[in-house]
């Protein structure tokens, strides 16, 4: 019998899907009640905090409002003011629900499946949840009903059969203003956005907007207000824990496109994932964690960036792909594309050591050496059953991070990233074969522009926690279990004992000026001497105000 065999009755097959994992509310977190939109009380609608959180837009505050998951998200927020940022004046953060990194790419390609018709404009919000419906339209399976993601029809042929490999390949940081910033430096996506289709507008959709959450987003086709990965960390009762390290798949809520289409084939299809680290889990699955399911192939870069790893327990790794040659072949390639042979980048001796080895784009070719592997000696596309793979290539993310988006490290990084979309569809004419895959391609956000370009002002969060604790008396290792780009996880009884309220910090960081932020016995930065008074939020709120705070925005 056939793989393809086994999907003859998938559509009864995937109702059996929701029994095979619990629902969303047999699996979620305790959750706090929470105040409702028409529970306002007047000195609350009165106060400072509440009156600056209304005035956020409508739809900065909706992207946030996704993400709001009571019992796991922080208990204080502190949006900044755009274009402002917790991060340094190189060294950015991209979490937030503004534009600039909320804008992705969002293109499909694949001759006989995907339309030809270069710039799609669709007439709703198109996000990256629209990912996963949109696969499974392409697998002619079901999708679970309740979830906001919805199939993107509009880039998809009428007639069409079922592609025998379908690949999503994701830029990590490689939003739309990235792409924007190195135009020329990406000529086979363009190639993609002309002969296939390029979505138009395409946003992450949540905040904040960083890896584990929008890779959920991408292959649940839900926010993290169902989906339950909030953030990097997240909160498991008295703790703060990462996400996707002290349980694999255990926070997640929902099953993925990989979980539910795996088992309408009786687990015959391959399902797979090569990421950077295990917060791009969300786009794979729980593998054999869930009742019926069975171990993924799941690749990942070791903390040390000295190997690749797998994940234990619940999936499976190739131990080839720990030995795969090439690595010092690549990282010649990447030193000599600066057009010096001398064991350097741009300058830069990333290519020495091998944790900065892996924030260089010398990773980049080496990962797709390693999928080359993976793809022909585990049978991706050999037969008549659809195999589905999620890659992560982070190089974009790691440089943008070390040198700035603005910097000619990240056009490199690009440039780098794009050369291997064409070795990807050699790959797959190879072993799919030509015109019997799909690539889909995006971004998990944007980046953030250097403040000396911009005018922002980086908010030094160190700084931030350090003037709550004084202002208010208190130890802030006593009373912050966690603190990350504004978001804040509050131990209450600890605040409590301190004789504080959520409401009064939030009144505190709503008035938080430039002054008070500036670096302790330094001089004012060139540029800023005049704008001392300036707020640095937009506005700061406990989050148990959450839709209180919805029922008031513009």
């Amino acid at each position: 019998m056939t793989r393809r065999a086994h999907i003859c009755g998938a559509l009864a097959i995937v109702a059996l899907v929701a029994t095979a994992c619990p629902a969303p509310e047999e699996r979620s977190a305790p959750r706090r009640p929470s105040p409702t939109a028409a529970a306002v009380d007047p000195a609350v609608a009165r106060s400072k905090w509440f009156r600056a959180a209304c005035d956020v837009p409508a739809t900065l505050f909706e992207r946030i409002r996704r993400d709001y998951y009571a019992g796991r998200s922080p208990e204080l927020t502190a949006l900044p003011a755009e274009p402002n940022y917790y991060g340094a004046f190189v060294g950015t953060s991209h979490s937030g629900p503004w534009d600039y990194v909320q804008k992705v790419p969002l293109v499909l390609y694949g001759p006989g499946f995907v339309r030809s018709d270069g710039d799609l404009q669709v007439d709703r919000e198109v996000t990256v949840a629209d990912i996963a419906p949109t696969m499974a339209e392409l697998l002619q399976i079901e999708w679970p009903e309740g979830r906001p993601g919805r199939p993107l029809s509009e880039a998809l042929l009428d007639e069409r059969g079922v592609p025998k490999t379908i690949v999503l390949v994701v830029w990590d940081g490689g939003g739309t203003n990235v792409l924007q910033r190195w135009p020329d430096s990406w000529p086979n996506l363009a190639r993609w956005m002309e002969q296939g289709t390029s979505v138009q507008d395409a946003i992450v959709g949540s905040s904040p907007s960083n890896t584990p959450p929008s890779h959920t987003n991408m292959a649940t086709g839900a926010w993290p207000n169902q989906h339950g990965i909030v953030d990097i960390k997240l909160r498991d009762g008295d703790d703060v824990v990462d996400s996707y390290v002290k349980d694999p798949t255990g926070y997640l809520e929902l099953t993925t496109i990989g979980d539910i289409y795996d088992q309408t084939t009786g687990n015959e299809a391959l399902v797979g994932m090569f990421g950077y680290h295990r917060w791009h889990l969300g786009m794979l699955g729980r593998g054999s964690a869930i009742d019926g399911g069975d171990k993924d192939i799941a690749a990942v870069v070791h903390n040390d960036g000295d190997r690749i790893v797998g994940i234990p327990n619940y999936f499976h790794f190739p131990p080839y792909a720990a030995t795969v040659e090439g690595l010092d072949e690549d990282i010649e390639t990447v030193d000599e594309s600066d057009g010096q042979d001398d064991g350097l980048w741009l300058g830069h001796d990333d290519l020495r050591d091998p944790f900065d080895l892996k924030h260089s784009p010398a990773y980049i070719l080496y990962q797709t050496r390693i999928l080359e592997q993976i793809f022909e000696r585990e049978g991706f596309g050999d037969d008549d059953i659809t195999d589905l793979f999620f890659v992560n290539y982070k190089p974009i993310d790691t440089v943008g991070h070390k040198y700035n988006m603005v910097n000619p490290e990240t056009e490199s990084a690009v440039r780098f990233s794009d050369g291997e979309l064409a070795e990807l569809e050699t790959l797959l004419d190879r072993t799919a074969g030509k015109n019997e895959w799909v690539m889909i391609m995006t971004a998990d956000h944007g980046m953030t522009p250097s403040a000396l370009s911009t005018g922002a002002w980086p908010i030094n969060m160190d700084r931030l926690l350090s003037d709550l604790a004084n202002e208010f008396a208190f130890d802030p290792d006593d009373v912050f279990d966690d603190a990350r780009v504004g978001n804040f996880w509050v131990d209450e009884e600890a605040l409590s004992a301190a004789g504080v309220t959520l409401e009064e910090m939030a009144d505190f960081l709503t008035a938080y000026r430039l002054e008070d932020n500036l670096p302790r016995g330094e001089p004012i930065p060139d540029g800023y001497a005049d704008r001392l008074d300036e707020k640095l939020l937009a506005g700061a709120w406990p989050t148990d105000y959450t839709e209180q705070i919805a029922g008031c925005v513009s």
